[in-house]
């Protein structure tokens, strides 16, 4: 009896032991391999990355030097985390080999508790605890490794990791978006968009779509400003989550926050009686079992889950994607609530999202707990108690409560963030081109007034400034020139320079005054198979569109390349000279470009208050060359038979 009672209690002995010494080695453990982390993340729990040391760099840093930094010392972090993930997977493997050793010896002593056992599976979900946050803490620094390749990327001219490009929002019969090459591979949007929703994205393609001036845009502007060196927090912004636009379902989820409910009150007191009855019944069931006839009580609940299954159903669903939806938000709300800024805009949009009780993160958190639970509905266990306890129906109750009390501020969460997102692109403009300036606006007008005005789809090293001038007394520029030349290059400097400015954005030039503006261009026009239009008939339908926005309040600038060019010389000077004349005489401002040398004499009447200015080429030792400056008068060459021989067609000497 007591060599048995020996040999019974030495397992126990041996398990105590070890799990104590295991669990001395595996507290230890998780404090050193977490020591660093909370050193070095201290004040960055909820990003997972640590605060912003800026290593005494100045705001006047260059970019490339300020991200160069940055990325040197996200990447370290990123090492740091993954060799603490490692050093966790290690540890869990071992406190696992312990836990099974000991679930052994708990087996071969099945009377006694099995302490050694439920330590080891205590610390075994501790070090899972501790394991998961270094690596989300790690996965942040990732996603903050490759933002700055990303940025650094940007800043050598590389946009194929673009955020977006902005293909949806590209429209054949906008006024200017497809001219002035907005929107595509190589487009404005893909160098400007830094949006990680579909919200974000679409407010920033409605500021480069509408021309909205003052006062929003020097609002934006400011905002911007506020944000654009504050990279810490575009950088949180720009790490949270993963590809979160196919996340967001903005237009669902309007209409989900709005939708009534017809489910609730009505069922709240078959609900609660339904419940009550259930649970009583599963209670006797359990005292009695089959003898008591109460249990088959326990189907009433289940009558009540089949009478409302449709409707249940239908909410649960809906629920379940706008919390999923709403957690995108989640995080950009939350930077919103907890920052301080300076600027009107960004002051303005935190008001809008504060609101008596919870924050709007903190409520949008209740609905995403809730969607979790009602995804764990789709299990068997679930789903067996489901029709017991009757949680659906207590879910989709839930539902409804948070929506009748937070569903009219879904829109403003929207909107606030997608703001957010897009006043943070801009930012990003201001940061990454530090020699582009602020526009100045004036109430006289129509003016467009701009000193080295530069391309901003154009590299800066490739890139050739020219100046340019419209007001009431000059109204008009004719711009000829050859081939190649630069004329409609510079139809669409002008054009994105103001479009950038009416967006709330600083512009690449020495200077850029204007007044508010809407505008016209008419240099890409493409016949339509599937309208059955012409080039020619295309071409017309935009600039009656053109005409049309010049009756408008706000005066119109007008970008017009080859005017008419598919007809007949003759039908071409007297068209063009006509549109012009319309377009002059109701206040509007523009640019023409022709081939047509006849189309020069429209500056020659006064009341036109036009001037000539050209484009010119030089051939240089049997070679064509290009200075791409604007010079004033009339082009007297022509390059055309040139460049026809230059490709190898066979052009007679004339």
């Amino acid at each position: 009896m007591c060599s048995r009672k020996r040999l019974s209690t030495r397992p126990r002995a041996v398990a105590g032991m070890v799990a104590g010494t295991a669990g001395c080695v595996t507290v230890s453990g998780i404090l050193i391999a977490t020591a660093p982390l909370r050193s070095r993340l201290g004040n960055g729990r909820r990003s997972g990355l640590a605060v912003t040391q800026w290593n005494g760099l100045s705001i006047l840093t260059p970019p490339r030097s300020r991200f160069e930094s940055l990325l040197a010392a996200r990447q370290a972090a990123a090492g740091e985390h993954e060799r603490r993930h490692h050093a966790f997977g290690y540890l869990r493997l071992a406190i696992g080999v312990m836990l099974a050793y000991c679930g052994w010896l708990a087996l071969r002593s099945p009377d006694d508790v099995p302490w050694p056992f439920l330590i080891q599976l205590a610390l075994f979900s501790t070090a899972a605890f501790f394991h998961a946050k270094v690596v989300r803490k790690m996965e942040f620094a990732q996603r903050a490794v490759q933002h700055y390749q990303r940025g650094l990327a940007r800043l050598n001219g590389d946009f194929s990791k673009a955020a977006s490009r902005g293909e949806r929002y590209a429209d054949p019969h906008h006024p200017f978006s497809g001219d002035l090459d907005l929107f595509g591979t190589g487009g404005l949007f893909e160098r400007m968009c830094h949006a990680r929703t579909r919200e974000g994205e679409s407010i920033l393609a409605g500021w480069l779509l509408q021309m909205a001036g003052p006062p929003e845009a020097p609002r934006r502007l400011a905002a911007a400003a506020e944000l654009a060196d504050n990279l810490e927090l575009r950088e949180r912004l720009a790490v949270m989550g993963t590809d979160l636009k196919k996340a967001l379902h903005p237009r669902a989820l309007r209409a989900w926050a709005v939708a009534d409910s017809d489910l609730f009150p009505q069922a709240a007191a078959w609900l609660y009686a339904a419940n009550f009855v259930s649970v009583l019944c599963i209670a006797a069931a359990f005292y009695f079992w089959m003898l008591s006839p109460l249990a088959l009580g326990a189907l009433f609940s289940a009558v009540v889950m089949w009478g409302y299954r449709g409707r249940v159903a239908e909410t649960l669903e809906s629920t379940s994607q706008a919390g999923t939806d709403l957690r995108v938000l989640e995080g950009p709300l939350r930077l919103l609530e907890e920052s301080k800024f300076d600027s009107e805009l960004l002051t303005e949009t935190q008001l809008r999202i504060r609101r008596e009780g919870a924050p709007a993160s903190e409520r949008i958190a209740r609905l995403a707990h809730l969607a979790e639970w009602i995804d764990s509905l789709d299990s068997d266990i679930f789903k067996t108690l489901n029709y017991l306890f009757l949680f659906s129906l207590h879910f989709t109750r839930a539902a409804d409560r948070w929506r009748r009390e937070n569903g009219a501020m879904v829109d403003t969460w929207l909107t606030a963030a997608g703001e957010f997102e897009a006043l943070s692109s801009l930012a990003a403009w201001q940061f990454e081109n530090p020699d582009t300036v602020a526009p100045e606006w004036t109430a006289g007008g129509p003016v467009i007034d701009g000193a080295a005005l530069r391309h901003p789809l154009i590299e800066r090293q490739m890139s050739v400034v020219n100046d340019a001038n419209l007001d009431a007394g000059r109204r008009l520029l004719l711009v000829s020139g050859s081939n190649m030349s630069g004329k409609s290059t510079f139809l669409r400097t002008i054009g994105l320079n103001a479009v950038l400015a009416h967006a709330g954005a600083t512009v690449p030039a020495g200077a850029l005054t204007l007044s508010p503006l809407c505008l016209g261009a008419s240099i890409r026009t493409v016949d339509s198979l599937q309208e059955g239009a012409s080039r020619f008939y295309a071409e017309l339908q935009r600039l009656k569109a053109i005409v049309d926005l010049s009756k408008q309040e706000r005066k119109l600038l007008f970008l017009l390349d080859e005017l008419l060019s598919g007809t007949n010389s003759h039908d071409r000077k007297i068209g063009a000279e006509g549109i012009v004349e319309t377009l002059l005489r109701n206040g509007a401002i523009g640019l023409v470009t022709t081939h047509d040398l006849a189309l020069a004499v429209i500056a020659e009447k006064p009341e036109s208050h036009a001037v000539n200015v050209h484009f010119e080429d030089q051939i240089i030792d049997g070679r064509i060359q290009f200075d791409y400056r604007m010079k004033p008068g009339v082009v007297r060459t022509s390059n055309a038979l040139a460049l026809m021989r230059a490709v190898g067609l066979d052009v007679p000497q004339r």
